[in-house]
């Protein structure tokens, strides 16, 4: 599109509602600043990066800063990952990004503290785990009679008629 003024590229297109009409302006840089209407000195940024801190910053405010630069000693998760992903990579993401999270934890639920059902503790699940464990153990080291073994103490006993 070019300039209505001096046919140069048009980089300022306005439009505008004069008595109920339509009217569209389209003008260059200069022509622009003689009309008293600044032209953007430069494109916007809209790299990713720029395009998630800006979503970062509208909806985390003044935490954007030190918290967004932050990342899990563990897993190496970066909050702003986590804020553009919404999954948590380990549980020390729990404390390492305590400042940004508790705020969306009262948002969300409406406490910061857990208060609702618990698992039902079934008697013998923590013994299930571990001979789980050495089952794979068992498996990947290639002892399969030892696999074998583990897996029958895993199976349920069956009644017999």
């Amino acid at each position: 599109m070019t300039c209505q003024r001096c046919q140069d590229e048009a980089v300022v297109h306005l439009t505008e509602l004069v008595d109920g009409r339509r009217r569209e302006r389209h003008l260059c840089a200069s022509c622009a600043r003689e009309a008293g209407l600044a032209p953007p000195d430069s494109p916007p940024d809209l790299g990713l990066d720029a395009v998630l801190g800006a979503l970062i910053a509208k909806h985390v405010g003044e935490l954007v800063g030190e918290l967004a630069e932050s990342s899990c000693p563990d897993c190496r998760l970066r909050y702003v990952d986590f804020r553009a992903g919404g999954r948590l990579g380990c549980p020390r993401d729990y404390e390492v990004f305590r400042t940004g999270l508790m705020p969306m934890l009262l948002r969300f639920h409406g406490a910061s503290r857990h208060v609702g059902k618990r698992a039902r503790s079934r008697p013998g699940a923590a013994d299930r785990l571990r001979l789980r464990a050495r089952l794979r153990q068992a498996v990947a080291r290639e002892d399969y009679e030892e696999a074998a073994r583990l897996r029958d103490q895993l199976r349920p006993k069956e009644p017999h008629a």
